[in-house]
């Protein structure tokens, strides 16, 4: 996607952890869009952009998904570009949910345990039980009503945008049971290290 075709475009900043609207349900949004609405879809496009996720000193120079709320804004909207953290086909979800969908061997949902980190917990991953497929309902820029499936890492990073408009980190307390295991770094070099391992391990369990 190219910024160019926006104009009166403003960098958001992340909030802090502490900040209130990261910790509540956020509000829905109404249509048509409001002139508001629009120009903070607008600056999310163009804020997470990696060039301007550094310009912001994020944690990370690359996102798979961005919710409304951790720029303080109060609208049930996120960014969701999890093909391999690429901003060029990123979609923005409005007033979204989701089902999980149960395996037809098993007549129950398959799930996951994978290590996610968080630009709203800097420094910080946890490893996070999601649902590996799901059926998603949300709205577009225009209101029309999108419902579809997905599965594996495109439904973790759903899942976990979603929750942010639940008000829900997997640092707190309500994720108990649900992240089983947390993992603290001193540095951003730490924290990309033990990402790599983790890709690496990756990796050979799939050349097995």
């Amino acid at each position: 996607m190219s910024t160019a075709q926006y104009t009166d475009l403003h960098l958001l900043k992340l909030v802090d952890y502490s900040h209130p609207i990261l910790h509540k349900k956020i509000a829905l949004v109404q249509f048509p869009l409001s002139k508001q609405d629009k120009q903070s879809i607008n600056d999310m496009k163009y804020s997470i952009q990696p060039e301007q996720l550094k310009k912001a000193k994020a944690s990370f120079d690359a996102a798979a998904g961005m919710a409304a709320n951790q720029w303080g804004i109060n609208k049930q909207i996120f960014i969701f570009c999890p093909e391999r953290n690429s901003v060029e086909k990123l979609e923005v979800i409005i007033n979204p949910s989701y089902e999980p969908i149960s395996d037809l061997a098993t007549g129950v949902p398959n799930q996951d345990f994978q290590w996610e980190g968080c630009f709203s917990v800097p420094l910080t991953v946890g490893k996070v039980q999601r649902y590996t497929h799901i059926r998603v309902k949300y709205q577009n820029e225009d209101g029309k009503i999108i419902v579809r499936e997905l599965r594996d890492w495109a439904a973790r990073v759903w899942q976990h945008e979603n929750d942010h408009l639940n008000g829900l980190l997997f640092y707190d307390n309500p994720y108990i049971g649900k992240c089983v295991e947390k993992k603290n770094f001193a540095s951003q070099e730490e924290l990309e290290s033990f990402y790599n391992t983790v890709k690496a391990e990756k990796r050979n369990l799939t050349n097995k």
